[in-house]
């Protein structure tokens, strides 16, 4: 029986973590200028992450907290940090003062007055390729259910703004007839491993969609991680032959959801079907999931190979999910998979398997990020370059804290059985704690 506080076992495990040179700032550029710099921008970015991983909801709440660290959170912020400081870095905007002809200095300037001198989001890529990979040698990410690494790809958006973020948002409509930008984003979750932690992010252009920046996505995917994983999985808005068959000659392989989007290869697949569906499924499973009872049966064939100049393409696979709610409600669905995998690489039950863990980069990441982090409705800053950025910097909460709720803190029941997850605001309260206490632990770093 584990008789330490929880705050003193997350205090451990961030300065396990958060000394180690993965998780350091040395990738990020300072952007400002000499007289910006009364402040390192390590203590900046500290500051602002610690926010994060403690989940405040704005600047204004990273302030009070960076006020109310003890020796552990002076470990890596080392006073008070103003949360409007906070919002001119993101912002990538710097006041300028004016001066008169007599050469006194002029008071607050306006808009025109502001400086730019933004963060580089491509930084933050590489800190959390950096992170992920550091995780990887620590043996964080090792498959558990599947016999290879999965990735999932799939559209995220990152809340509605009432600008377009120097062109880079797309543009909608409220019903009341009001406009609005979305920013977007492409992002993909290792899911396979114990906490599916997003791996990349990708903005999507205003004038683009996610099928056209799926090659971009992937190939940087592939660069950073190739070692890591061998099936990429997709929903049916990136389901294309250009796009499959680029994975195809990087060596990979593919699951795509497959709907009418793709009409030849639907009404084939519906065609194959029809016949097998009065045989015994390949694969069946049977769970318990928000009070439904959810049945599942697995189908598979190989005869659609090479159809419509889908030279790649061996398999589609078709899954029956019966749910039947506590009320007597019942809903039948049937999904389609395409992939270019030889038959025998997984058993049927692993691609139930896989088929389910595909849809944890919207149940787990996803919905983490919009129900915790409100990534979707409370952002901290939307002026240049900040969504992005704070976005990279929330996926790199997300991984750590999912990290120590999966791994480091996730008690064990009786006879060694795991329990339920501590929930994220028993997390975010522990972190908080964990940043007051007043023991500091030594300082050791950990080989890059």
């Amino acid at each position: 029986m584990d008789l330490q506080a929880n705050d003193r076992r997350v205090q451990k495990f961030l300065d396990r973590h958060l000394q180690s040179p993965a998780w350091q700032w040395q990738d990020i550029g300072d952007p400002r200028g000499k007289r910006g710099q009364r402040r390192e921008l390590k203590d900046l970015l500290n500051a602002a992450f610690a926010g994060l991983l403690a989940g405040c909801a704005s600047l204004r709440d990273v302030e009070l907290l960076s006020a109310e660290m003890g020796a552990t959170g002076r470990q890596y912020v080392e006073e008070r940090v103003p949360d409007t400081t906070l919002w001119d870095l993101f912002s990538g905007q710097r006041r300028r003062r004016r001066k008169n002809t007599s050469g006194a200095t002029m008071g607050l300037p306006g808009p025109a007055e502001m400086v730019k001198r933004p963060l580089v989001a491509e930084d933050f890529r590489r800190q959390l390729r950096r992170q992920v990979r550091a995780m990887w040698r620590s043996k964080s990410l090792q498959p558990r259910v599947l016999p290879c690494g999965v990735v999932s790809v799939d559209g995220k958006g990152l809340g509605a703004l009432e600008h377009d973020a120097e062109g880079t948002a797309q543009k909608g409509h409220r019903n009341d007839g009001s406009p609005y930008w979305l920013a977007r984003v492409l992002r993909a979750s290792l899911v396979s491993a114990p906490g599916a932690p997003l791996v990349d992010q990708l903005p999507i252009g205003a004038k683009t969609n996610e099928t056209a920046m799926f090659v971009e996505f992937f190939d940087a995917i592939h660069q950073a991680y190739d070692p890591l994983f061998e099936v990429v999985t997709t929903d049916a808005g990136m389901t294309s032959k250009a796009n499959a068959g680029h994975v195809h000659a990087a060596n990979k392989g593919y699951v795509m959801a497959l709907k009418d989007n793709q009409p030849e290869l639907a009404a084939e697949a519906k065609r194959l079907f029809r016949p097998l569906l009065r045989q015994e499924p390949c694969a069946k499973s049977s769970e318990r999931y928000r009070g439904k009872t959810v049945h599942r049966r697995l189908y598979r064939t190989a005869e659609i190979a090479g159809y419509h100049d889908w030279e790649h393409l061996r398999q589609v696979w078709l899954v029956e999910q019966d749910t039947l709610e506590d009320n007597g409600r019942h809903q039948k669905e049937q999904r389609f998979f395409l992939t270019n995998l030889h038959v025998g690489r997984l058993s049927c039950a692993q691609i139930l398997a896989l088929i389910r863990l595909h849809w944890r980069v919207e149940n787990d990441c996803f919905w983490s990020l919009d129900m915790q982090w409100h990534e979707d409705a409370l952002p901290w800053c939307t002026v240049g370059p900040a969504v992005e950025v704070l976005g990279l910097m929330r996926i790199m909460a997300y991984n750590l804290v999912q990290l120590a709720r999966t791994r480091s803190l996730r008690p064990r029941g009786q006879n060694g059985h795991n329990v339920p997850l501590p929930s994220w605001r028993s997390l975010f309260r522990w972190v908080q704690q964990a940043l007051r206490l007043d023991i500091e632990a030594p300082r050791v770093l950990l080989p890059a």
